[in-house]
């Protein structure tokens, strides 16, 4: 996994507006979608990443999503200690259900990725193996 500078900035700038907007109290309107949107973010998120940076690589792709697994507990904890810190709630509390959002959002990446991978197989032995 080899990646360029802009590539790196990239991650970098996406992951940091993550942090911010994980910490942040969500506006009233996304406050009884906090699952879906938990499960959408790591769901799109992962396969950028995946796409981004495995390409066909099944480790990558394993470490990806054990970053992003890592990343989303984190942002649970630090909404928790944030909290605590500053005598007030700006977001939330650690919630184990925002954490098993986010790893339902992953494993469903990783069928969307493996199925992929299986199909891109299927197809490019079908095209070795009749060439025209």
């Amino acid at each position: 996994m080899k990646l360029n500078k802009s590539e790196i900035g990239l991650i970098m700038t996406l992951l940091t507006l993550s942090f911010i907007g994980f910490i942040i109290k969500l506006p009233a309107i996304f406050r009884s979608h906090d699952r879906e949107l938990h499960f959408l973010f790591y769901l799109l998120f992962a396969l950028f990443l995946t796409l981004l940076c495995a390409q066909k690589k099944v480790l990558n792709h394993i470490l990806i999503s054990f970053f992003l697994f890592l990343f989303g507990i984190g942002i649970e904890w630090m909404q928790e200690i944030s909290n605590k810190i500053l005598h007030k709630k700006i977001h939330g509390r650690f919630d184990p259900e925002d954490v098993f959002f986010n790893a339902l959002g992953l494993v469903c990446a990783s069928g969307f990725w493996f199925t992929y991978l299986i199909v891109n197989k299927i197809l490019n032995s079908n095209n070795n193996e009749n060439p025209h």
